[in-house]
């Protein structure tokens, strides 16, 4: 009998009866209505997070809490709705109202602002989220996550704000820099004016030193000399007055010896003419014995003021000399202190100059920014990296992530769904044909058949009614329908071999794989069993070579030799089960079944 024939005699039991072919049709239904429903149900649910409740508490007295309040409820990721406090937004999570809340506390901003603060501590600045898993576990998780965002975008506008105000006092700085480097060169030309200066005043003050050291000598003679001035004018004056009074007492004897003479030379021989040139010679002594006189009285008056006036005058001498020595001394020390100015001076200016290159160099490696530029630097500061995602293959949606998954799982459950109706085995075949491989393949061909109709309703489904785009239409309907064949395969070797037993494992082992799969999660954060059994089982290549034809992938055959090795190796232990109940049959089994009518 050949395999047409079987196949086709298989068609005709399936549809002889009214209740066949409904039963039928129902069960062809199944991995469209199960892969659509599900797929159409979560096509884009992350679309959709705006018409989930959401409470926002703004207990903040500051700015920050009130603007990312407003931001959430502008940017609506959720159904944010404000509430007046933590109470309403705790009652409304608690009875289903709102899915969660988020509250922004009393001191948020304060905390904030703490960071920049020179009087206080830092303090970390908190929010706080408030969830209720009975409403649902995976808004929580959103939740979660929103929170994280907020962190986020709070951090990045607190980074940007400390970092405008560091690039500001930087430019600060920088100004100052600048106007202490203009201030150096000023101080440069100058300590070098006053170098020169003291040079000047250094020789000055020693030339200086020497002058007085030699004036305060002479001086110190002139001292020395000056205390025997007072002995010496008291004999000065002594003796003038004596003289005075000799000189007095000589010119009042004048005219007493002209008489005398006079009267001698009456008496006498002596001419006239002799007479009167003794006499002359005798009045013109006696007029200059009285300027004497005159003269001696001044000498003597003036003797008498000098000695006076000597002790006084000794001692100016003294005090002058004593001047001298100080003043010697004074322009010794100034001098010395000149020279250190100098040297002072000279150190000052050498500085200056090294002071005013430091900073001049420290203006050129401190940038020159405007206030444009600043707060361009300050928001890549605060945000210094941007991620641009290149995709090399890219899902359409969240429903296009899972279709892989769903259309595999869909595969399994029609496949499983048709053995409820389709015989494994034509039991008359093996009986009275004897063809053990003729009749396993019909046995497959059948249920294959019918999953590659299957398959290309839910391929219809998928793209045309859900409107998912495949980036190789017609490779992932090829792909679909050898996923369906090798899922028939091994439905049909477990139920040749272990009848209804075998149909419970392949529901065992469709739970197995819903699990090892790596439907959401990276197969790699599977325990180590679970993550062999991916490698292993067929739906894990079958969802990832579904992946690869939607999302256009280039490693198909990873995909294929795995699952027609799985096809295979079960036709093959197929027809070794087909073989030996071949031989062994019975009169119970040879019954047609109740669905034929």
């Amino acid at each position: 009998m050949r395999i047409v024939t079987l196949v086709r005699s298989e068609f005709a039991r399936l549809v002889s009866s009214r209740m066949g072919l409904l039963a039928l049709v129902a069960l062809m239904t199944v991995p469209v209505v199960y892969g659509g429903l599900y797929l159409y149900g979560n096509a884009d649910p992350y679309n959709q997070l705006d018409k989930v409740p959401a409470a926002i508490v703004v207990d903040d007295t500051g700015d920050y809490g009130r603007d990312a309040a407003d931001e959430l409820v502008k940017d609506q990721r959720f159904g944010w709705v404000i509430v007046d406090s933590d109470e309403t937004a705790a009652a409304g999570v608690t009875d289903g109202t709102y899915d969660f809340s988020l509250t922004f506390p009393r001191e948020f901003s304060d905390d904030l602002d703490s960071a920049g603060s020179t009087t206080g501590a830092p303090t970390q600045a908190s929010l706080v989220l408030t969830t209720n898993d009975t409403n649902s576990y995976l808004s929580t998780t959103l939740a979660k996550q929103a929170a994280a965002a907020v962190q986020v975008v709070i951090t990045q506008q607190v980074g940007e704000h400390a970092a405008r105000t560091l690039l500001d006092a930087v430019a600060s700085i920088r100004t100052g820099l600048v106007d202490a480097s203009d201030g150096a060169a000023k101080l440069t030309d100058a300590a070098a004016t006053a170098a020169t200066g003291a040079q000047s005043l250094a020789s000055g003050s020693s030339t200086l030193a020497a002058g007085a050291q030699s004036l305060s000598s002479g001086l110190a003679q002139l001292d020395s000399q000056a205390a025997t001035l007072p002995a010496s004018t008291s004999t000065l004056a002594n003796g003038a007055s004596t003289v005075a009074s000799g000189v007095s007492q000589a010119a009042g004897l004048a005219p007493g010896i002209r008489a005398q003479l006079a009267g001698i030379f009456a008496g006498s021989n002596v001419s006239p003419t002799d007479q009167a040139t003794i006499l002359g010679e005798l009045d013109t002594l006696s007029g200059a014995l009285g300027q004497v006189s005159g003269g001696a009285a001044q000498v003597s008056s003036g003797a008498s003021a000098l000695s006076a006036s000597a002790p006084t005058l000794a001692g100016a001498v003294h005090s002058a000399a004593t001047g001298a020595s100080d003043l010697a001394d004074g322009a010794s020390s100034a001098s010395a202190g000149a020279a250190q100015l100098s040297d002072g001076l000279s150190q000052l200016s050498s500085g200056a100059a090294q002071l005013d290159s430091s900073l001049a160099d420290g203006v050129d490696k401190v940038p020159a920014t405007s206030a444009s530029s600043r707060a361009t630097s300050a928001s890549a500061i605060a945000s210094p990296v941007a991620v641009h995602q290149t995709a090399i293959t890219e899902a359409q949606n969240y429903g296009a992530g899972l279709a892989p998954f769903f259309i595999s799982l869909a595969a399994w459950i029609g496949i499983y769904a048709l053995f409820l109706l389709v015989r494994p085995l034509s039991r008359r075949a093996l009986t009275a044909v004897r063809r053990p491989v003729s009749t396993a393949l019909a046995g497959w061909a059948t249920p294959a058949v019918l999953g590659a109709v299957q398959m290309l309703a839910l391929f219809a489904v998928v793209v045309g009614v859900l409107g998912l785009q495949p980036a190789n239409p017609a490779g992932m309907l090829a792909f679909m329908i050898l996923v369906s064949a090798t899922f028939a395969a091994i439905v049909l070797a477990l139920n040749v071999w272990l009848g209804s037993i075998g149909q419970f494992l392949g529901l065992l082992l469709m739970s197995v794989q819903l699990v090892t799969a790596g439907a959401t999660f990276p197969w790699q954060t599977l325990p180590a069993p679970l993550a062999f059994l991916h490698q292993a089982l067929p739906m894990s290549h079958a969802v990832e070579g579904v992946r690869q034809l939607m999302y256009g992938g280039n490693d198909l055959w990873s995909a294929i030799l795995p699952l027609l090795a799985w096809l295979v190796v079960a036709l093959a232990i197929t027809v070794l089960g087909a073989r030996k109940q071949g031989r062994f049959r019975t009169l119970r089994e040879l019954r047609p079944s109740p669905l034929a009518g």
